[in-house]
């Protein structure tokens, strides 16, 4: 019999016990011109898609379901809030894999969720920018009456959230403006703006007499104010002699319609759209201090939105075809056909989000077609449809990501 080798059976013995050692590790950064987030309402994820491929990066699971989709923290995170028909209140903060060394992507991931009382309150309806106090992102808690502040630029998943929170008026459905030196915060029911300073969250004052108060928008130029009420539009300054006062009111040309959000048009023109299926929108030019609406004529329309230059207005007709507008004047330029009808209603509610998207970059636009589970992307100046990407399920909301506003 063969003497047993100890030192090979300890060598034998060693390798397989300590066997996980160093790996080379690989790189799963990728090269990326836009990240486009789209919510799948169907299953409650956010899907990730890249450009100039067009490949489904990943899915992030969220809790259902998500109503409100937007961007935040110096555009390296987004926030997925919930709608109303779950019985549990949350917003997801969700890392948009970004990495600013390489400059290229990463998967996203949910770095933290967190449970608020009817999370909401965007900058301007429809838009995809978070709410801000002095810089900070933002939540408008609608079931407590709160504006809850993230006082930090950078999220992870440890750290204390240190934040600053205001006592609104009362539990309602929010409008919200953050003007230079106050707050500004339409209440739906009670029919009101609520004036806060920006800095104590006490309340400066308040604008009445505005009844079913519902979509807001913004002249950059004056800074001035406009929320939509059952009515007509109050427009409030926060600027100078005029500052957090009603500076005039814009009667509706037409009765029983309002603005329920307003869209940034070329040259401070605004078009406002209330919902539904809608077969007009109203057009102000803000640079006319005599503010007066006029109305544009549409095919029935299920979504609206302009290009980020103000371009283009777009409208998603009931027909399934992209209406392309001169987003000055109004002007009809053609039409794009996407998709099969959409039959049935499609009138939302706070439940959860239902209605088709629109965003766009750079001449292209992308509008996710809930109704057939994909999204097309369209080239505006040639007027045609690039590609359909397959998303299933069924895709509303959307953020789109440029590197270009990274670096």
């Amino acid at each position: 019999m063969r003497p047993i080798n100890f030192l090979f059976l300890l060598i034998f013995f060693s390798a397989n016990i300590f066997g996980h050692g160093g790996v080379t590790r690989v790189s799963i950064l990728k090269e990326a011109e836009l990240r486009l987030f789209v919510a799948d309402n169907l299953d409650s994820t956010l899907v990730t898609i890249d450009f100039p491929s067009g490949e489904i990066i990943n899915r992030v699971s969220t809790p259902p379901s998500i109503m409100t989709l937007q961007i935040g923290g110096k555009n390296n995170y987004i926030f997925a809030m919930r709608g109303r028909d779950t019985d549990q209140d949350l917003v997801s903060i969700i890392d948009t894999g970004y990495d600013n060394l390489s400059q290229n992507f990463r998967q996203p991931f949910v770095l933290r969720t967190l449970p608020m009382d009817t999370p909401g309150g965007g900058r301007n309806n429809g838009g995809h920018v978070m709410a801000t106090v002095n810089g900070f992102n933002a939540v408008l808690t609608e079931g407590n009456g709160e504006i809850v502040v993230f006082e930090t630029d950078t999220f992870d998943g440890f750290s204390d959230l240190k934040t600053k929170t205001y006592n609104l008026a009362s539990p309602d459905h929010y409008h919200y403006q953050e003007g230079e030196k106050f707050l500004y915060i339409g209440h739906l029911f009670g029919g009101f703006v609520q004036i806060l300073d920006k800095d104590t969250g006490e309340e400066y004052g308040r604008i009445n007499n505005c009844p079913r108060l519902h979509g807001m928008g913004r002249d950059h130029d004056t800074g001035r104010l406009f929320f939509s009420c059952m009515r007509e539009v109050v427009v409030v300054g926060t600027r100078g002699k005029e500052r957090a006062k009603e500076v005039s009111r814009i009667v509706y040309p037409d009765s029983g319609r309002s603005c329920a959000a307003f869209l940034e048009g070329r040259d401070r023109v605004r078009w406002c759209y209330t919902e539904g299926i809608i077969p007009q929108l109203y057009r102000l030019d803000a640079s006319n201090e005599e503010y007066q609406f006029q109305i544009l004529k549409v095919e029935p329309s299920i979504r609206q939105q302009v290009t980020k230059d103000g371009k283009y207005l777009m409208i998603l007709t009931r027909e399934g075809s992209l209406s392309l507008h001169d987003g000055y004047d109004g002007s009809f330029i053609r039409n794009i056909k996407l998709s099969d009808t959409f039959e049935g209603q499609w009138n939302e509610d706070v439940g959860k989000a239902i209605l088709p998207d629109i965003v766009s970059q750079n001449g292209i636009a992308y509008v996710s077609l809930t109704h057939e589970g994909r999204v097309a992307v369209i080239d505006l100046e040639a007027g045609e449809v690039k590609r359909y990407i397959d998303t299933g399920g069924f895709p509303t909301r959307m953020v789109l990501l440029s590197k270009d506003e990274l670096n």
